[in-house]
Protein backbone atom coordinates (compact mmCIF):
# COMPACT_ATOMS: atom_id res chain seq x y z
CA UNK A 1 0.00 0.00 0.00
CA UNK A 2 1.15 3.24 -1.12
CA UNK A 3 0.97 5.58 1.86
CA UNK A 4 2.88 7.66 4.55
CA UNK A 5 4.33 4.43 5.92
CA UNK A 6 5.75 3.12 2.54
CA UNK A 7 6.91 6.69 1.78
CA UNK A 8 8.61 6.97 5.04
CA UNK A 9 11.05 3.82 4.84
CA UNK A 10 11.64 4.68 1.35
CA UNK A 11 12.93 8.14 2.69
CA UNK A 12 15.16 6.93 5.30
CA UNK A 13 16.64 4.22 2.88
CA UNK A 14 17.53 6.73 -0.02
CA UNK A 15 18.80 9.20 3.23
CA UNK A 16 20.94 6.64 3.51
CA UNK A 17 23.18 6.58 0.03
CA UNK A 18 22.72 10.46 0.75
CA UNK A 19 25.22 10.17 3.30
CA UNK A 20 27.51 8.19 1.76
CA UNK A 21 27.14 10.19 -1.16
CA UNK A 22 27.93 13.60 0.64
CA UNK A 23 30.79 11.61 2.02
CA UNK A 24 32.61 10.98 -0.66
CA UNK A 25 31.92 14.16 -2.62
CA UNK A 26 32.03 16.90 0.30
CA UNK A 27 35.62 16.66 0.80
CA UNK A 28 36.27 18.30 -2.24
CA UNK A 29 34.09 21.59 -2.24
CA UNK A 30 36.32 23.96 0.05
CA UNK A 31 39.49 22.08 1.12
CA UNK A 32 41.72 22.53 -2.02
CA UNK A 33 40.67 26.30 -2.26
CA UNK A 34 42.12 26.33 1.57
CA UNK A 35 45.42 24.17 0.67
CA UNK A 36 45.74 26.62 -2.46
CA UNK A 37 45.18 29.95 -0.52
CA UNK A 38 42.26 30.82 -2.94
CA UNK A 39 40.34 32.36 -0.79
CA UNK A 40 42.15 35.66 -0.97
CA UNK A 41 41.88 35.59 -4.38
CA UNK A 42 38.25 34.77 -4.71
CA UNK A 43 37.21 37.09 -2.36
CA UNK A 44 39.29 40.28 -3.78
CA UNK A 45 36.44 40.07 -6.27
CA UNK A 46 33.10 41.15 -6.10
CA UNK A 47 31.93 37.53 -4.24
CA UNK A 48 31.30 37.47 -0.83
CA UNK A 49 31.79 34.74 2.33
CA UNK A 50 28.16 34.10 1.89
CA UNK A 51 27.64 33.56 -2.20
CA UNK A 52 30.83 31.66 -2.09
CA UNK A 53 29.41 29.25 0.72
CA UNK A 54 26.03 29.15 -0.81
CA UNK A 55 27.69 27.94 -4.33
CA UNK A 56 29.21 25.31 -2.76
CA UNK A 57 26.26 24.03 -1.07
CA UNK A 58 23.89 24.94 -4.40
CA UNK A 59 26.11 22.12 -5.89
CA UNK A 60 26.21 19.54 -3.43
CA UNK A 61 22.29 19.74 -2.76
CA UNK A 62 21.35 19.34 -6.32
CA UNK A 63 23.49 16.42 -6.49
CA UNK A 64 22.22 14.50 -3.59
CA UNK A 65 18.77 15.61 -4.60
CA UNK A 66 19.40 12.59 -7.92
CA UNK A 67 19.41 10.26 -4.77
CA UNK A 68 16.59 11.67 -2.48
CA UNK A 69 13.47 13.95 -3.97
CA UNK A 70 13.93 13.81 -7.66
CA UNK A 71 13.35 9.86 -7.34
CA UNK A 72 10.68 10.49 -4.81
CA UNK A 73 8.81 12.77 -6.63
CA UNK A 74 9.03 9.74 -9.89
CA UNK A 75 7.79 7.61 -7.81
CA UNK A 76 4.39 9.80 -6.68
CA UNK A 77 3.86 10.64 -10.14
CA UNK A 78 3.84 7.06 -10.94
CA UNK A 79 1.72 6.28 -8.08
CA UNK A 80 -1.05 9.19 -9.22
CA UNK A 81 -1.03 8.25 -12.86
CA UNK A 82 -1.84 4.78 -11.97
CA UNK A 83 -4.75 5.84 -9.21
CA UNK A 84 -5.92 8.70 -10.85
CA UNK A 85 -6.54 12.40 -9.10
CA UNK A 86 -8.55 11.03 -6.64
CA UNK A 87 -5.86 9.99 -5.09
CA UNK A 88 -4.07 12.68 -5.64
CA UNK A 89 -6.58 15.25 -3.36
CA UNK A 90 -6.48 13.32 -1.18
CA UNK A 91 -2.74 12.50 -0.67
CA UNK A 92 -0.91 15.25 -2.09
CA UNK A 93 0.49 16.21 1.29
CA UNK A 94 2.63 12.69 1.00
CA UNK A 95 4.22 14.25 -1.72
CA UNK A 96 5.02 18.30 -0.04
CA UNK A 97 6.11 16.24 3.15
CA UNK A 98 8.70 13.97 1.34
CA UNK A 99 10.16 17.00 -0.51
CA UNK A 100 10.66 19.13 2.55
CA UNK A 101 11.81 16.42 4.63
CA UNK A 102 14.65 15.52 2.43
CA UNK A 103 15.32 19.48 1.58
CA UNK A 104 15.58 19.49 5.87
CA UNK A 105 18.01 16.02 5.75
CA UNK A 106 20.12 17.43 2.37
CA UNK A 107 20.94 20.82 3.78
CA UNK A 108 21.87 19.01 6.88
CA UNK A 109 24.43 16.66 5.07
CA UNK A 110 25.98 19.51 3.01
CA UNK A 111 26.82 21.65 5.86
CA UNK A 112 28.22 18.83 7.23
CA UNK A 113 30.04 17.79 4.52
CA UNK A 114 31.52 21.38 3.63
CA UNK A 115 32.33 22.10 7.46
CA UNK A 116 34.56 18.81 6.85
CA UNK A 117 36.32 20.04 3.92
CA UNK A 118 36.84 23.37 5.82
CA UNK A 119 38.75 22.07 8.48
CA UNK A 120 40.06 19.09 7.24
CA UNK A 121 42.67 19.09 4.07
CA UNK A 122 43.00 15.49 3.09
CA UNK A 123 39.84 13.84 1.56
CA UNK A 124 39.72 10.55 3.37
CA UNK A 125 39.99 12.05 6.63
CA UNK A 126 37.28 14.50 5.77
CA UNK A 127 35.13 11.98 4.38
CA UNK A 128 35.63 10.40 7.52
CA UNK A 129 34.68 13.08 9.75
CA UNK A 130 31.55 13.46 7.66
CA UNK A 131 29.91 9.98 8.58
CA UNK A 132 31.39 9.94 12.09
CA UNK A 133 29.08 12.84 12.66
CA UNK A 134 25.98 10.63 12.55
CA UNK A 135 27.53 7.75 13.88
CA UNK A 136 29.12 9.39 16.63
CA UNK A 137 25.92 11.24 17.61
CA UNK A 138 23.51 8.63 17.29
CA UNK A 139 26.15 6.05 19.45
CA UNK A 140 25.98 9.08 22.00
CA UNK A 141 22.55 9.56 22.24
CA UNK A 142 22.21 5.52 22.54
CA UNK A 143 24.33 5.54 25.39
CA UNK A 144 22.35 8.24 26.95
CA UNK A 145 19.00 6.44 26.46
CA UNK A 146 20.25 3.04 27.56
CA UNK A 147 22.14 4.66 30.76
CA UNK A 148 19.82 7.24 32.05
CA UNK A 149 17.08 5.13 31.17
CA UNK A 150 15.49 7.60 29.40
CA UNK A 151 13.67 8.37 25.66
CA UNK A 152 15.02 11.60 24.86
CA UNK A 153 19.01 11.01 24.13
CA UNK A 154 18.25 10.31 20.99
CA UNK A 155 17.61 13.75 19.80
CA UNK A 156 21.23 14.83 19.26
CA UNK A 157 21.08 11.78 16.64
CA UNK A 158 20.88 13.30 13.05
CA UNK A 159 18.80 11.11 11.64
CA UNK A 160 16.43 10.22 14.42
CA UNK A 161 15.40 13.48 15.08
CA UNK A 162 15.04 13.91 10.83
CA UNK A 163 12.87 10.81 11.31
CA UNK A 164 10.21 12.50 13.77
CA UNK A 165 10.00 15.41 11.30
CA UNK A 166 9.63 13.34 8.44
CA UNK A 167 6.77 11.17 10.57
CA UNK A 168 5.55 14.18 11.47
CA UNK A 169 5.12 15.21 7.13
CA UNK A 170 3.39 12.59 6.47
CA UNK A 171 1.15 11.25 9.01
CA UNK A 172 3.00 8.32 10.42
CA UNK A 173 3.22 7.52 14.22
CA UNK A 174 7.00 8.38 15.20
CA UNK A 175 8.95 6.20 17.27
CA UNK A 176 8.85 6.76 21.09
CA UNK A 177 10.85 9.84 22.61
CA UNK A 178 10.25 13.64 21.66
CA UNK A 179 8.43 14.76 19.58
CA UNK A 180 8.72 16.82 15.91
CA UNK A 181 8.59 19.92 17.49
CA UNK A 182 11.90 18.76 19.20
CA UNK A 183 13.54 17.23 16.88
CA UNK A 184 12.79 19.96 14.74
CA UNK A 185 14.45 22.44 17.39
CA UNK A 186 17.49 20.50 17.55
CA UNK A 187 17.86 20.19 13.75
CA UNK A 188 17.94 23.92 13.58
CA UNK A 189 20.01 24.16 16.52
CA UNK A 190 22.68 21.61 14.27
CA UNK A 191 22.59 23.43 10.83
CA UNK A 192 22.82 27.02 12.81
CA UNK A 193 26.27 25.45 14.72
CA UNK A 194 27.39 24.18 11.71
CA UNK A 195 27.23 27.66 9.99
CA UNK A 196 28.77 29.46 12.28
CA UNK A 197 31.37 26.98 11.90
CA UNK A 198 32.00 27.23 8.57
CA UNK A 199 31.58 31.23 8.55
CA UNK A 200 34.39 31.24 10.78
CA UNK A 201 36.98 28.98 8.46
CA UNK A 202 36.34 30.84 5.40
CA UNK A 203 38.24 34.20 5.53
CA UNK A 204 39.99 35.67 3.36
CA UNK A 205 43.23 35.74 5.60
CA UNK A 206 43.94 33.67 8.99
CA UNK A 207 44.65 35.47 12.10
CA UNK A 208 47.46 33.70 14.81
CA UNK A 209 47.56 35.10 17.81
Amino acid sequence: QVDGRFFSIFMYVQAGFAVFLAALAGPGLIAPDLANNALPLYFSRPLTRWSYALARLTVLMGMLSIVTWVPGLILFGLQVGLAGGEWFRANWTLGAGMVIGFLIWLLLLSLVAMASSAYVKWRVVAAAMSLAFFFILGGIGEMIDQVLRVTWGHIIDPAWAVNQVWCALLGVDPPRGPGAAASAWALATMIVLLVVVIERKLRPVEVVS
